[in-house]
């Protein structure tokens, strides 16, 4: 039975009647304080049964498995089992890693049972979203699941508190979990850098290759420098690339500096020739002592005298490949107590075959203790040390076992073979996996053998290990053994994404999803660039799966037998009147048990741009083009640059194992990574093995290179970036459209500095190579704040391009906000005229002026109506942020008392009070309280506090 025993979960306990003269019945119980339950089980003699109890939620305390013989065989036992409080297995998804400000952060909560089943959650579920300065933003209570998932939002303010924010979802007030994710203001990488090169590397080696490798997001080759530093030997070399670049360090001189390392950091930086741009890769490289890897197969401690037994050595190097010299021999040798030069020291001699492996045929003549080592040129590798004993060897009393699948997998057989130190009649055998025995038989044996295989058919319950326990009865004699089995890393669900390959920007895609019918899918497609600047925020498989490791058992032995106790390896207790060997470490002591020592009481219950060179075109006859005629053609115009285009959910029911969404794909020229996840309630949980990738890309396009934000008032260069990947030279017209008039167009001189030109639109004309790029570059002057439009198109003879792209212009001085109400009553039906004054303060910034003005019905009318509009969202102080915070409550309390039902009001104000509350804790300092202007920059405020605190005391209805 199990060692452990699991709150809200199955506990299952193997009952065999062994050579009996009659049928028996015996009474299996598990008592303690708040689970008393017992079973009685009738057995014919040589027959296995497994009784199952339903284990509720159980409180802490020590409970025990008892056993007693009820007729035909008398006896009574119990032991003391570890009690695990079992949890839910609990995983967060969110949309990206890494957020702008004013992004919307999307998640999922997944809840799973140990078997990756959807869960029935009886407790407390709560998630917490808190930003980089552990404020509280976001509080959900009570949690309701849809089939074990939980999918949400939270929309991040313009200026939230920047740095590492995390998502914690916590089970009857306990953390369970916690999800990372940063917020911060960045400009997306345009290509990716790779170091191919070994990861291990002797420290006697002078030559270090490796190959640079840079592509850009779509798939096509970046060209520019790449500059390679290794430390701590301080080496550089910059080389041109063009996609990717071979390079060979020389360490012969600094090979003394390595030799007092463990790591050779590589720190590689690509320069893109077109912009400028740089995006860096590491890679470590571990250093080894010796260039092979050397491994032996594991021996048992004690042998008999003239006993034969094999040792197996494997020698590679350190990238894995076998060493095949078969001409240089090979020692293990045995020193008789440690001395080296004791005549009853043992040399044994062989050669490695072409696979590397070397085997050697050990046999001793003498007793004793025997320390051991495996050498190989100048490698010397220890090894165990062994016991030569006389006869009685315990060792050869017990069976052996050997896995003979190799790399079982879901659904297949597993075999074992069995070898047993005397002649079988019969054997019994258990398969524990998840902490619980998941298969059990007692197999006849047609004649008496000694040698016999099992084979039991694996489940996902078994993955990833389940161990085996095999043993019989000979003469009263307990014969066992245990064998642990790793099987392939795989889901028992499947899902698989069909769709195309390539695809044009903005074009109409369908993605099919396969799956087990009636599955929750959930889908998620991001721009690799995002990737590239930081992942994690998906689903992990290894994660996963190795978190299944947890929900296993183990057993309370704390005894001194120097051999194993039946069970141990697999986490069982056996009750048994049979005997198996145990020996005190102290060899004047010994000790043959009936049935297993006794366990002692459970103390613990819980387990607890630069422009390149101009391109000389020489002999080349181009064909004329018409400047004006180019700059007049239109094109479709690519404006949807979003980061995230996939994050779905929905069900294929109907018992339907397809599901088919369709959606129009971004405009961005890059590779959308796309991975999925399904949740059934019969076949757990799948997840695709690899992301699925669309590649959108256009053979003429256009490209610029932004910065996160700039100031009004500031000059700046606009990079437009034209790619040509035809066969043809192509003459290219640039326009940067300004007929919004949201900037003006400079002209750059040496003599005044710069001048604005009178235009809505620049023109520039490029030759631009085949599968090559050319820049252009538009200086201009933003007049408005904001997020402002920027309008370019590149027009040749054979192919165009246009996109819209959001420049953000954020304002040069600080916005002062004023609102004037007036209240106007109709008495008798008389028109009434009053008059509003606006003072305009002198410093006010030009044309930065604004008014509205509207008319409602009720008192708070212009409250309520202009919401958005009439309250802004200062940015300015604390003080100012409380004036948008607090009119909001207001809002919420007047619609509640008036019982007027408005809930796109009621959902807007609350949207905003989330907003407002970020904005304010970026004004609150360490201690607690809250300033104008923040941390480092005003002293806290006293009054603000207070107004602070007691607003937000308000708003927590």
């Amino acid at each position: 039975a199990p060692g452990t025993v699991h709150s809200n979960r199955k506990y299952s306990v193997s009952v065999t009647l062994h050579d009996a003269e009659r049928p028996a019945t015996f009474n299996v119980g598990i008592i303690g304080p708040s689970y008393n339950e017992s079973k009685t089980v009738d057995l014919s003699p040589r027959e296995n049964k497994k009784i199952d109890f339903d284990v509720p939620e159980l409180d802490r305390g020590i409970y025990r498995l008892t056993s007693r013989g009820v007729r035909g065989l008398y006896f009574e036992n119990a032991t003391d089992l570890l009690l695990e409080y079992s949890r839910p297995n609990l995983y967060i998804q969110t949309d990206k890693a890494l957020y702008k400000p004013g992004d919307l952060v999307q998640y999922r909560l997944l809840i799973l049972d140990e078997n990756l089943r959807p869960i029935k959650l009886e407790r407390l579920l709560k998630i917490a979203i808190k930003d980089a300065a552990n404020n509280l933003v976001k509080d959900i209570k009570n949690v309701q699941l849809n089939e074990g998932i939980y999918s949400g939002k939270l929309q991040l303010t313009e200026q939230p508190v920047l740095g590492l924010w995390k998502i914690e979802v916590s089970l009857d007030d306990r953390i369970e979990n916690t999800k990372k994710f940063e917020v911060a203001k960045y400009v997306l990488p345009k290509f990716s850098v790779d170091i191919d090169t070994a990861t291990d590397m002797a420290i006697t080696e002078s030559r270090l290759k490796m190959i640079i490798r840079a592509k850009y997001t779509y798939g096509k080759p970046v060209k520019g420098k790449a500059t390679v530093h290794l430390s701590p030997v301080r080496s550089q070399i910059t080389t041109d690339l063009n996609g990717k670049s071979h390079l060979e360090f020389d360490l012969s001189n600094d090979l003394d500096i390595i030799a007092d390392a463990d790591v050779l950091k590589v720190f590689v930086v690509v320069e893109e020739e077109l912009t400028g741009n740089r995006q860096n890769s590491t890679v470590n490289i571990n250093l080894h002592r010796s260039p092979y890897i050397i491994e032996v197969s594991d021996v048992m401690e004690e042998y008999e005298v003239n006993e034969t037994f094999e040792v197996k050595a494997v020698i590679k190097y350190l990238n894995g490949k076998p060493v095949q010299d078969t001409k240089t021999p090979v020692f293990l040798n045995y020193y008789y107590y440690g001395l080296r030069k004791d005549d009853k020291s043992e040399i044994f001699e062989t050669n490695l075959d072409e696979n590397g492996v070397a085997v050697f045929k050990v046999n001793f003549q003498n007793t004793g203790s025997y320390s051991s080592e495996f050498k190989f040129r100048d490698e010397v590798k220890d090894l165990p040390s062994i016991w030569i004993t006389e006869g009685n060897n315990m060792n050869a009393e017990f069976v052996t076992l050997q896995l003979k699948t190799i790399r079982p997998r879901l659904g297949e057989y597993v075999s074992i073979a069995v070898k047993a130190p005397n002649i079988m009649t019969y054997l019994v055998y258990a398969v524990v996996g998840r902490g619980n025995i998941l298969e059990m038989a007692y197999i006849s044996l047609p004649s008496a053998q000694r040698f016999y295989t099992i084979t039991f058919k694996a489940t996902f319950e078994m993955i990833p290990e389940a161990n085996v326990l095999v043993y019989y009865v000979d003469k009263g004699d307990l014969k066992f053994e245990e064998i642990a089995v790793k099987f392939v890393p795989e889901l028992e669900n499947k899902i698989q994404i069909k769709g195309p390959l390539q695809a044009k920007p903005g074009e109409e895609i369908s993605l099919e999803v396969k799956t087990d019918p009636n599955s929750y899918i959930g889908l998620l497609g991001v721009d690799q660039s995002v990737l590239l600047l930081k992942s994690g925020n998906d689903l992990d498989f290894d994660v996963i799966l190795n978190g299944l490791r947890s929900h296993k058992t183990k057993a309370n032995y704390n005894g001194n037998n120097i051999y194993p106790n039946p069970g141990q390896k697999s986490g069982l207790v056996v009750m048994t009147n049979a005997h198996f060997p145990y020996e005190d470490f102290d060899p004047a002591y010994k000790v043959v048990g009936f049935g297993s020592p006794e366990l002692p009481d459970l103390r613990d219950p819980d387990m607890y741009i630069g422009n390149r060179g101009t391109y000389v075109f020489k002999g080349l006859s181009l064909p004329s083009s018409n400047v004006d005629d180019l700059a007049t053609k239109t094109f479709k115009v690519r404006q949807d640059f979003s980061e995230v285009w996939l994050f779905e959910h929905f069900e294929n029911n109907d018992n339907a194992t397809t599901a088919t969404i369709t959606k129009l794909i971004p405009d961005t020229i890059t590779s959308w990574v796309i991975t999925a996840f399904a949740l059934n309630e019969k076949s757990g949980l799948a997840m695709t093995e690899n992301p699925f990738k669309i590649n959108v890309f256009q053979p003429f396009f256009i490209d610029v290179n932004l910065p996160y934000s700039v100031k009004r008032g500031e000059v700046i260069a606009i990079p437009v970036i034209i790619f040509n990947y035809m066969d043809e030279i192509l003459d290219v017209v640039i326009t940067m459209d300004n007929t919004d008039k949201e900037y003006n167009f400079i002209e750059v001189s040496y003599e005044i500095g710069y001048f604005i030109l009178d235009a809505t639109k620049k023109i520039k004309r490029k030759l631009v190579p085949p599968n090559s790029g050319e820049s252009a570059s538009f200086m201009i002057r933003p007049t408005v704040v904001g997020d402002i439009e920027l309008k370019i198109k590149a027009v040749s003879p054979l192919a165009g391009d246009a996109l819209h792209k959001k420049l953000k212009v954020e304002a040069e001085g600080v916005t002062q906000y004023k609102n004037e109400a007036l209240f106007l009553s109709m008495a008798f039906g008389r028109p009434q005229e009053s008059l509003l004054e606006v003072a305009i303060p002198m410093e006010a910034v030009k044309d930065s002026e604004y008014l509205e003005f509207s008319v409602v019905g009720d008192l708070l009318g212009p409250t309520v109506k202009g919401l958005n509009e009439l309250v802004r969202k200062p940015y300015g102080c604390g003080e100012q942020i409380m004036v948008n915070f607090v009119p909001n409550i207001l809002v919420l309390r007047y619609l509640e008392a008036m019982a007027v039902d408005m809930p796109d009001v009621v959902n807007k104000a609350k949207g905003f009070l989330g907003i407002g509350y970020q904005r304010e804790l970026t004004y609150k300092h360490r201690n607690g309280a809250f300033s104008v202007f923040g941390e480092g920059r005003s002293t806290p405020n006293t009054w603000l506090t207070a107004y602070v605190a007691r607003s937000f005391i308000q708003a927590i209805k």
